[in-house]
């Protein structure tokens, strides 16, 4: 029955999106979407997301139950995310197996299936969380929808196993976009499931007709066809209308080429349809820069050690990373918090850099978020409503024409807007290899302090954000020269310039 259904659903989306999509009468925009690079290619950045600087996401569903950090150092950043496959491995280097057989008993007999009744959001407070982020300097927040292993955080016609029916009961998608929407941020959805199974070690150890090998629980377990990957793409559009949609890289090979460009058009022409600006994001494949965003996952671990992964260098077009902000994606006991000033230095040199920066929250299977994250996220938030005017709606500064030809200078970077550049100093060397726990602390800029390469309007007033009073300068050569700088200091972590330019 349920084949037959996606059938028909996948043929009329087919049928839609050859349809002619009247232009909405707000947005002027008059051209149709079809699904080939070279139309697709008419897609534009949106303006909302050019001026963005920071997203929120979270990590959660059934696997935040166990919340078991794995004991391979190469491994634990995705600590909880992958519970559901390392339990059946007998073999696997995660110490999940052990765990839960000391735990739960045998896998085969206390399942994958069975966190979900102990997955119940019981403490979630959407609209909290929602002013919460807001008043950190949020523009756009979102959930990932379906992770590796199979559950859905909405209430979707395609997948049995959702949390409307189960789990918690309540369709998670819906309710933290209408919260998000209330406080007037943007929304992003994230995907992260692909055609394949993640349970193939429990197909080999369970019984015919236990667990995992049981046709009851197939939606759960069993690989997706494309079909119904595609038909919830399409669902989500269609019933969440979500700004940022994004993927794992290789999206076109799980969801079928031919079907991928389909989605994009229809996803494009939605955006038309309803008078706004939406985007696609990814981390790799042929649709990057003129049909989707560039997106740049955040660190590796080779040797349990970790390692800054990102650009060198500005890109003209607008790009963003996804940052877990404490030590694993999804909640695992030691989840914990980055240091703040690691979290600010990372926006900073992003915006220099013409990106925007998604960080990732863990929040417990009862809804709340660790301690250590709500307390990272308020000094985050602290630090963000002195110096937010230098990032927010600024742009990068060697692709403003006019202005300044250079992006940083020592732990200076350097952002634009109108006629004003700001030079915001890290106090740190970014990018570091140096993990969380060994992250140094900002030093303070100390008078006189200089920033080189600019010139300033002369006669002008130079100021630190967060500070009233105008700062003694001179100009000395092609260097602005600082005569005396604030104390005490408006913030604890890399202190904003504004200077005016020479016009």
């Amino acid at each position: 029955m349920r084949s037959a259904t996606l059938a028909i659903i996948i043929s009329t989306i087919l049928l839609i999106i050859h349809c002619v999509v009247k232009p909405d009468p707000g947005t002027g925009i008059s051209h149709h979407f079809e699904p080939n690079y070279t139309s697709l290619a008419k897609w534009e950045s949106p303006a909302w997301f050019n001026d963005a600087v920071l997203g929120i996401y979270m990590h959660w569903g059934v696997y935040s139950v166990p919340g078991f950090a794995f004991t391979d150092p190469e491994e634990r950043i995705d600590s909880g995310l992958w519970y559901g496959a390392a339990m059946y491995n007998q073999e696997n280097p995660f110490g999940v197996y052990e765990h839960h057989l000391e735990t739960y008993g045998d896998p085969c007999d206390f399942g994958y299936k069975d966190f979900i009744p102990m997955f119940k959001a019981e403490k979630w407070d959407p609209d909290g969380w929602a002013v919460f982020f807001k008043s950190i300097g949020t523009d756009f927040a979102g959930l990932a929808a379906e992770h590796g292993d199979g559950f859905c955080l909405w209430d979707t016609d395609h997948d049995a196993f959702n949390s409307a029916d189960m789990g918690p009961e309540r369709d998670l998608l819906g309710d933290w976009f209408e919260a998000v929407r209330a406080q007037g941020m943007r929304t992003v959805v994230t995907f992260h499931k692909g055609s394949d199974s993640i349970y193939e070690s429990g197909f080999e150890l369970c019984p015919d007709g236990i667990d995992v090998n049981n046709p009851e629980y197939a939606d759960l377990y069993a690989p997706a066809s494309k079909a119904e990957l595609n038909a919830k793409l399409i669902e989500i559009i269609d019933k969440y209308q979500p700004d940022q949609m994004w993927f794992e890289g290789g999206a076109e090979e799980v969801y079928g080429e031919e079907e991928y460009l389909e989605y994009f058009a229809y996803y494009y022409n939605k955006g038309l349809e309803w008078g706004k600006e939406v985007m696609i994001a990814q981390k790799e494949g042929p649709f990057l820069d003129e049909c989707a965003a560039l997106d740049i996952e955040g660190g590796i671990f080779p040797g349990g050690i970790w390692h800054w992964a990102g650009l060198t260098e500005p890109r003209p077009y607008r790009w963003q990373k996804d940052v877990p902000v404490g030590n694993f994606w999804a909640y695992a006991e030691g989840v914990g918090c980055r240091p703040v000033n690691m979290l600010v230095d990372g926006i900073v040199d992003r915006v220099s850099k013409n990106g925007a920066t998604l960080l990732n929250v863990a929040p417990l299977a009862d809804g709340t978020l660790p301690q250590e994250q709500i307390d990272g996220l308020r000094e985050l938030g602290d630090w963000m409503r002195v110096n937010r005017e230098a990032l927010f709606a600024a742009r990068c500064a060697p692709f403003n024409p006019g202005g300044v030809d250079t992006w940083a200078a020592g732990s200076i970077r350097f952002t634009e807007k109108e006629n004003y550049l700001y030079a915001i100093d890290l106090g740190n060397v970014w990018p570091t290899d140096r993990g969380f726990a060994d992250y140094e602390e900002s030093v303070p800029p100390v008078e006189p302090f200089i920033i080189p390469g600019v010139k300033a309007q002369d006669g002008s007033d130079l100021y630190m954000l967060g500070v009233d009073t105008p700062l003694p300068w001179r100009q000395v050569g092609a260097d602005i020269v600082i005569e005396s700088i604030p104390d005490p200091l408006p913030c604890d972590h890399a202190w904003s310039f504004k200077i005016q330019l020479e016009s």
